[in-house]
C-alpha cells in the first residue's frame, strides 16, 4: 500500500521554483571561487533574475541566472524572446536555465549553433543550463547530477556607470549563500 499519493509528491510552482533555484546556486558555488549568491535579488527594473552570484567573495565577476519552463526545444525567434530580459543585465556572465522535461540534452546542446546568444557586439554569450524535472518532485535528493551547464556562457562587456545600480545593491545585500570563513 502506497501512503503517499503519486500526486501528492508533486511541489507547487513556488516551491518548484525554489528547488530550482537552490539547485541552479549549488552550481554555481561549485564553478566558482568562494561565491555570494543571492535569490530572487531585487535590482531595480530587473525583477526577473532569479539566481545573482558574485565571483571571489564578492569582489569578482558577476553572474545572473534566469529561470524558464519550456515545453520544446526553442526556436532561433522564441530564444530571442526569452532573452530580451536578460540582456539588459549589468552582469559580466548571463545564463538561462531551461527545464529538460521532454527535451534530450544532447538537442539542447545544440542551442550553441545559436547566433542569438551572442551579443551584438560580439563581446559575450548567454550560457545555457539545463535543469532536470525531477527536481520538481518531493521525493528528490539534491545533488549535482540534476543541473547542467550545456552551454558555456561566455564573458559581455559591462560599462562601469551599469555596474554603479549593481553595486549599490550588493553593498547593502546580505547574501542567500556563501562561504563562511
Amino acid at each position: 500500500m502506497n501512503i503517499v499519493e503519486e500526486g501528492a509528491r508533486r511541489l507547487s510552482p513556488k516551491r518548484s521554483h525554489g528547488r530550482v533555484i537552490n539547485a541552479i546556486a549549488a552550481m554555481l558555488r561549485q564553478r566558482l571561487s568562494v561565491p555570494h549568491i543571492y535569490f530572487k535579488p531585487r535590482l531595480l527594473g530587473y525583477s526577473t533574475l532569479d539566481v545573482l552570484a558574485v565571483d571571489r567573495a564578492g569582489s569578482g565577476d558577476v553572474h545572473g541566472v534566469e529561470i524558464k519552463v519550456v515545453s520544446i526545444v526553442p526556436s532561433p525567434a522564441s530564444i530571442k524572446k526569452l532573452l530580451v530580459p536578460l540582456r539588459s543585465l549589468p552582469v559580466h556572465y548571463k545564463y538561462l536555465a531551461l527545464n529538460s522535461r521532454d527535451i534530450d540534452i544532447n538537442v539542447l546542446r545544440k542551442l550553441a549553433n545559436y547566433p542569438e546568444l551572442f551579443d551584438d557586439t560580439g563581446i559575450g554569450r548567454v550560457g545555457i543550463i539545463a535543469y532536470d524535472d525531477r527536481l520538481l518532485q518531493a521525493d528528490t535528493t539534491l545533488n549535482s547530477d540534476l543541473t547542467t551547464l550545456v552551454v558555456s556562457p561566455e564573458r559581455f562587456l559591462v560599462r562601469d556607470g551599469k555596474l554603479t545600480m549593481l553595486e549599490r545593491f550588493l553593498v547593502h545585500a546580505k547574501p542567500d549563500m556563501q562561504v563562511r570563513m
